[in-house]
C-alpha cells in the first residue's frame, strides 16, 4: 500500500468541472484554490497506486451521511513537491473524478492518466468542489452486491469479470468498480464501468481496463453503487424481464 504523505479535504469553491489534463516536466501549479472554512470531513484518502501511467486513488466516506454529489480534483507531486500531474478545471470527464450517492462507510476510486512521470509520484492530494450531502436512508426495496469472477488480459489491457446480484426492486442505474492489487497485495488500480436496468437476479458484467497489469495482479473486491443523482445522465426507462 502506498503511504499517504498528505491528505487534503478542503472544499473548492470554483465553478466548472474537472477534465483529465496531465502536466509534466517543468509544469506550473494549477490556479490557486479558494478554501471555505471547513464544515466537516469530506472523503478520506485511503490509498493510491500507479500502473502503466495511470494513477488510481481510493477514498472513503467516513461520515454518517450520504455524499449525494461531488467533483474531485487530484494533484500528484514528486519527492521534492514538484507538480507532476493534475486534473484541471476546464471541462468534465465523468470517468475520472465525480462521485455520487456514496453511502457511509463505502469506498470509491478515481483514476486518470499521468504518463511515464507517474513513476515519480510520492504525494497525492484530493480536494472537492460542488459538494452535496443528504441524510443516509437505507433502501429496503432493493439491494445489489458484486462478486469478482476472474481477471484476464486482452489486447486492450485487462478485463475484470464479475457477477452482480440484485434483490428486490429493479435497479435503474449503477456504477461498478473493481480494486486491483499486485502479487504483494499492494493497491494497484481501479477499474470502473456503468450499467443501466439491473433486473432482480444475477447478471455478469465485464469492466475493461485500458492498461496492461503485471503478472500476479488480483481482484481484491468489486463494489456496486446505485446512482440516482447524476447531473448529466438521466435515469433510464427500464422494464422488468418478461413484461
Amino acid at each position: 500500500m502506498r503511504s499517504l504523505v498528505a491528505m487534503t479535504i478542503a472544499v473548492l469553491t470554483l465553478s466548472g468541472c474537472a477534465q483529465i489534463s496531465a502536466q509534466f516536466e517543468n509544469a506550473q501549479d494549477p490556479e490557486p484554490v479558494t478554501r471555505n472554512q471547513e464544515a466537516g470531513p469530506i472523503l478520506v484518502t485511503r490509498q493510491w497506486g500507479v500502473v502503466d501511467g495511470m494513477l488510481s486513488v481510493v477514498v472513503s466516506n467516513t461520515t454518517s451521511r450520504t455524499m449525494r454529489y461531488a467533483d474531485a480534483v487530484l494533484t500528484a507531486r514528486d519527492a521534492q513537491n514538484v507538480l507532476i500531474a493534475s486534473t484541471s478545471t476546464a471541462a468534465r470527464d465523468p470517468g475520472c473524478c465525480d462521485v455520487m450517492d456514496l453511502p457511509p462507510g463505502a469506498e470509491f476510486g478515481f483514476y486518470f492518466d499521468v504518463g511515464e512521470a507517474g513513476r515519480r509520484i510520492e504525494r497525492v492530494d484530493v480536494v472537492y468542489r460542488n459538494v452535496q450531502w443528504e441524510p443516509f436512508q437505507r433502501d429496503r426495496t432493493s439491494t445489489a452486491t458484486a462478486t469478482p469472477v476472474r481477471l484476464r488480459a486482452n489486447p486492450l489491457g485487462a478485463v475484470v469479470v464479475a457477477d452482480v446480484t440484485v434483490k428486490g426492486r429493479l435497479l435503474p442505474q449503477a456504477r461498478a468498480q473493481a480494486f486491483l492489487s499486485d502479487r504483494e497485495g499492494d493497491f494497484l488500480a481501479v477499474v470502473s464501468g456503468r450499467w443501466n436496468c439491473f433486473d432482480a437476479g444475477k447478471r455478469r458484467i465485464r469492466m475493461q481496463l485500458f492498461h496492461p497489469v503485471p503478472p500476479g495482479t488480483q481482484v481484491d473486491s468489486v463494489m456496486i453503487y446505485p446512482i440516482t443523482h447524476d447531473q448529466d445522465w438521466p435515469q433510464p426507462t427500464c422494464q422488468r424481464s418478461g413484461s
